[in-house]
This record gives C-alpha cells, sequence and structure tokens, in this order.
C-alpha cells in the first residue's frame, strides 16, 4: 500500500511528513513559475538589447547633409553600406518633406517649399524661421542641404589650382567628369529662355570685349584670366535643384524603401567617442535628450557639418588646441574627454573666406534693380504667376549674371585671381533704382588667414580676421581695381558712385574701405595636410573623417559649392577603396 495514502483503515507513517509534502509541491509551482517571469522578461529585455545594438553597427556616419553631405550620402549608401545620416535641422524642398513657405505659396496648391525657390536667397537672413544654425553668428542654414539650400545657387566647377595642397590635379578628372554628370549647371535658369536682368553682362561684357579679354564657357574650359562668363547656377528647371536634389534624394529614397539608410533629424551632434585612436560613436542631441549611436568593426564617421560645424564637433572631442579644448572642458565638465586624450592639432586656423568689396554704379534706363527681400512674402503678381506657372522670371534665380577672372602676381611671387562678379542691384546707402553693382573678391592664391574659436557659451567666434591681412592680398586688389575701374568709367552714360574719385585714390578707398568685406564663403578650419591627411582622416585617429569645405588648405577660384561636391565626389571615391567593412 502507498504509505501516503489516506484510504480508510491506513495511516501514514508520520504526520510531518504528510504535512510537508504539499509544501514542496507549492514550492516547485512557484519554481516554475518564475522561470516563466524570468524568460519573459528576458525575451522583452533581449529584444529591446537586439534592436538597440543594431544602433552599433553602423558602417557610416555621416554627420551634416551640406554639398559634401548629401553627395556622400548617395554614394556611400549605394555601395550597400549601412548608412546613418544625421541632420541637425529639418526637411527642407518639398520633395524631402519640408514645408516651410510663404503664405502665397504655400497657398498656391503647388508643391514648393520656400527651398524650391531660387529667388528666395536673399529672404534667409530677414527670414530665417528657425533654419539659423544658433551658434554661428552668420547666415548659415542648419537644414538638410546646409548652405546650398539657403545661397545663391552658382556654380562653378573648381580650377586645377583649387587642388594644391590636396591632390594631384590629374586625378580629379573622373570626380569632375561624375560631378558634372549630375550638376552640369546652366547659364540661363529661367525656363521662358529669356535672360532676366541682363544690362550688367551687356554693359560689362561689352567693355570687356574692347579690352581684350575673352568671353568662356566657364564650366567648359580652365581659362580663369582675363577671361569672362555669364554665371552659372545648379538649378536647370527653374528650381533650386543641386546637392540636395541630384545625390541626396536618391539616400533619401533608400531611406524611405526601407533599405540600408537612415536619417535622423534636429540631431544635433556634440561629439565623437572614442576609444584611444579609435572612433566608436557619436553623442547628439534630438528634442532635449541626449544620445549615443555607434559604428561597426571597421565603421566610419564622416564629419561634413561645415568650416564652423566641424570645427565645433571637433573641439567637443578632445581634438585641437588646448586653448579651446580648455573651453570645452568648463563648459562641459565630465563629458569631456580627459586631458591625457586630447590630440593637438590647429583646428580653427586658417579659416578663409572671398573678401568682398563693392564699386557701384548708375546706368540710366536699366532695369531697376529686384526686391528679392520683398518678393519672399509680396511677390508682384505677374513675378509670382510667371514662377508658378512656367517656372521662369525674377524668381527662377537670383541676380548675379556676368563673373570675370584676373590674375594678378604679387611681389611675393604668388598669383592671385580676382573673381568680379555683376548684378542689377542696390547696395549699402545706395538705393536708386538704376544702380549696377560689381563686387571685386580675392579668391585663389590669397595669403590672409583668420582663426575662429568658442565663447565661454560654446557660441562661434572670430579669433582673428580673415579679411586683407597681407599686404601682397592689398596690392592685389588695387591692382585689379586699377586695371578696370578707369575703363568702366569711360562707358557712355555710366557715373561712378563708389568709389568717388574726385574725393579719393583707388589705393584710399581700398585700404580705408568700411563697409562688411564677408562673401560667407568660409574654408580651411580644418585643412588638408594640417589636420587631415589626404585620405580625409583626422589625424591621430583611425576612423575619423572630414569632408566637407573646412578641409581646403587654400582659398579657392570661384563660388567654392561646386568645388565641394567634387572633392566630396572624390572623398567616396577614396573612402570606397579602402579595407572592406565588417557585416553581420
Amino acid at each position: 500500500m502507498d504509505p501516503l495514502s489516506t484510504s480508510k483503515g491506513a495511516l501514514p507513517p508520520t504526520l510531518p511528513r504528510y504535512r510537508i509534502q504539499p509544501v514542496k509541491r507549492q514550492n516547485l509551482a512557484m519554481r516554475y513559475l518564475a522561470i516563466i517571469v524570468l524568460l519573459i522578461f528576458l525575451i522583452v529585455f533581449t529584444r529591446g538589447r537586439v534592436a538597440s545594438a543594431a544602433d552599433w553597427e553602423w558602417d557610416y556616419i555621416i554627420v551634416g547633409t551640406g554639398p559634401a553631405g548629401s553627395m556622400l550620402s548617395s554614394r556611400l549608401s549605394a555601395s550597400g553600406a549601412r548608412v546613418l545620416i544625421l541632420e541637425a535641422g529639418h526637411p527642407s524642398t518639398y520633395a524631402t518633406g519640408g514645408r516651410s513657405a510663404p503664405t502665397w505659396l504655400r497657398n498656391s496648391g503647388e508643391k514648393l517649399s520656400r527651398f524650391d525657390v531660387p529667388g528666395f536667397f536673399n529672404a534667409f537672413t530677414a527670414h530665417p524661421d528657425g533654419h539659423q544654425c544658433p551658434d554661428i553668428p552668420f547666415p548659415a542654414g542648419c537644414i538638410l542641404g546646409g548652405g546650398s539650400a539657403v545661397n545663391s545657387g552658382i556654380w562653378f566647377l573648381p580650377a586645377k589650382e583649387d587642388w594644391e595642397g590636396m591632390w594631384e590635379p590629374s586625378s580629379m578628372i573622373d570626380a569632375i567628369r561624375r560631378t558634372r554628370e549630375r550638376i552640369p549647371g546652366t547659364e540661363n535658369p529661367s525656363r521662358d529662355g529669356r535672360q532676366w536682368f541682363d544690362e550688367s553682362f551687356e554693359v560689362f561684357g561689352g567693355m570687356l570685349k574692347g579690352m581684350g579679354w575673352r568671353e568662356v564657357k566657364a564650366n567648359k574650359e580652365e581659362g580663369k584670366d582675363r577671361t569672362f562668363s555669364r554665371t552659372n547656377f545648379m538649378g536647370d528647371k527653374g528650381e533650386r535643384g543641386g546637392p540636395v536634389e541630384r545625390y541626396m534624394l536618391e539616400a533619401l529614397g533608400r531611406a524611405h524603401a526601407g533599405g540600408n539608410v537612415e536619417i535622423r533629424y534636429g540631431a544635433r551632434v556634440e561629439r565623437v567617442l572614442r576609444k584611444g585612436g579609435k572612433v566608436t560613436g557619436v553623442e547628439y542631441l534630438q528634442s532635449g535628450e541626449r544620445k549615443t549611436v555607434g559604428v561597426g568593426k571597421k565603421g566610419k564617421v564622416v564629419l561634413s557639418a561645415g568650416a564652423f560645424g566641424t570645427a565645433k564637433i571637433l573641439w567637443g572631442s578632445g581634438v585641437g588646441t588646448k586653448d579651446q579644448l580648455s573651453i570645452m572642458k568648463a563648459a562641459r565638465g565630465d563629458r569631456m574627454i580627459t586631458s591625457t586624450e586630447w590630440i593637438d592639432l590647429p583646428v580653427g586656423y586658417n579659416l578663409q573666406d572671398h573678401p568682398a568689396t563693392y564699386a557701384v554704379f548708375r546706368y540710366p534706363g536699366i532695369t531697376p534693380a529686384y526686391n528679392y527681400s520683398g518678393a519672399y512674402e509680396t511677390p508682384p503678381k505677374v513675378d509670382a504667376d510667371n514662377y508658378l506657372l512656367h517656372r521662369s522670371g525674377p524668381l527662377a534665380s537670383s541676380n548675379a549674371r556676368i563673373s570675370l577672372w584676373h590674375k594678378i602676381t604679387g611681389s611675393d611671387g604668388i598669383s592671385r585671381t580676382m573673381q568680379w562678379a555683376g548684378r542689377t542691384s542696390d547696395a549699402g546707402n545706395f538705393t536708386d533704382t538704376d544702380l549696377l553693382l560689381m563686387t571685386a573678391y580675392i579668391t585663389h592664391g590669397q595669403t590672409s588667414r583668420g582663426r575662429i574659436g568658442l565663447t565661454p557659451n560654446l557660441t562661434h567666434q572670430i579669433i582673428v580676421s580673415p579679411y586683407l591681412t597681407s599686404k601682397e592680398d592689398i596690392s592685389a586688389l588695387t591692382e585689379s581695381f586699377q586695371t578696370l575701374l578707369p575703363r568702366i568709367a569711360e562707358i557712355k552714360g555710366i557715373e561712378m558712385l563708389q568709389p568717388d574719385l574726385s574725393k579719393t585714390s583707388i589705393s584710399d578707398f581700398v585700404h580705408n574701405y568700411n563697409l562688411p568685406r564677408g562673401s560667407n564663403h568660409w574654408s580651411g578650419t580644418a585643412a588638408m595636410g594640417k589636420v587631415v591627411d589626404n585620405e580625409t582622416r583626422v589625424k591621430g585617429l583611425k576612423n575619423l573623417y572630414i569632408v566637407d569645405a573646412s578641409i581646403f588648405p587654400s582659398s579657392l577660384t570661384s563660388n567654392p559649392m561646386a568645388a565641394i561636391v567634387v572633392a566630396a565626389e572624390k572623398a567616396a571615391e577614396i573612402l570606397l577603396a579602402l579595407p572592406k567593412l565588417s557585416r553581420k
């Protein structure tokens, strides 16, 4: 008989044994229940960890979507690599999801945002609408496309000399070809075929021909001395176009299809995370929350945040000179990497811009200067209709119409390029309706350099001005004015308002010029040879790269946007040729 049986006539051997057995069964049940609960917890927890772990397996993290970042997003993701794009701003053009627009445009029913309309280039300063980078005291678009989304859209392919100190010009042929295929540029962005506000080209072009200067197709030949051209623009359908349309939309298409690309907006990168000489990830703020994201075993981080933004990220990552890193340390405390891990590189030095000097003329009978700023909110109805219906008219481009180049060799033996740009426009205190404006820029070959740094609250500041700090640059500017102004003064019917040569000399005008010099063509703050090597890799770090305007050691011959894209094409070629990335 079962000793535990409770049948009548049978007693258990002992009472204690009988009473303890049900307790053991209860314990066993509790154990089973605990195991089930633990398994459920582990499943839920592990699922979360797996999703999180995927965030540490990116092949490329691209910081910034300006001309270089947009191009890289397309090329690198086309290789099949897993690409994460971090953009501090938000979508820009309508096709990317941007919807910011003045009321009349928004109510038109057209699929256009303010960033699609080239004629709104002059409205960014007056109507930033939250798209201005808050820590940069100059016009700077924190928006998909960066500067290419808010500038004049001028598109001049780089000259051979622009690659000095970087790459051999012969090695850039394929990169230039690929860029030209994507963005050929156009001399006539208005779809009606009309050259709007063409007086500056007719007046100054005729004068230059009389001087023996040669008219060229600027994006088809190298001539950048005593030559002139119609201004070239990146958009050829009456809309802005450029790197966002021709590159970034491809990457976004892969992202929307759930492919190998992801973009995160409102992600303001503060630093890269590193261990020894290797970058392991990126830290950024998004909607007030601090987040981190990492790279795979052989992953790479590429900074494309511009001459200011990239420098600040480097400082925040412990890369730069001690004075700026100390400012960052004082502001961020323990979140700053320990000083024993700082890397001493001249970040923020070598700052360049194209210093601008304006000459103003009155020429009776020309078309009045167009009010681009006013056209943002209340354009003339005929111009609004022309643009909405045909993508034609004044709003199809900015007002620049002629560019000319003039080389001058200084007493130091260096050849400096002067780029002049002409347009119908008011300037400063000159607000008449019949004005022509010529702007002289010192571009390639200038030896003036400046420096940027941080304030205690981590906004940018100019520590050393980059404008005309060398006497040879001043001499070249003076000589170019002396070459051109007397011939302009001979044009029948023209009146020179600035400089007023009845009251001053050209030399005194150049030396005492007191209007703003900036053209917002910033470059050079993480120069190749000083901060990055010729593979665009930051010195002292194995997998951190920089591809934007900051890597140019010398000033560019013309407006910089096309050269930045070409440099990014070259960088993509280099990055894709490096050792294969890890895959899981």
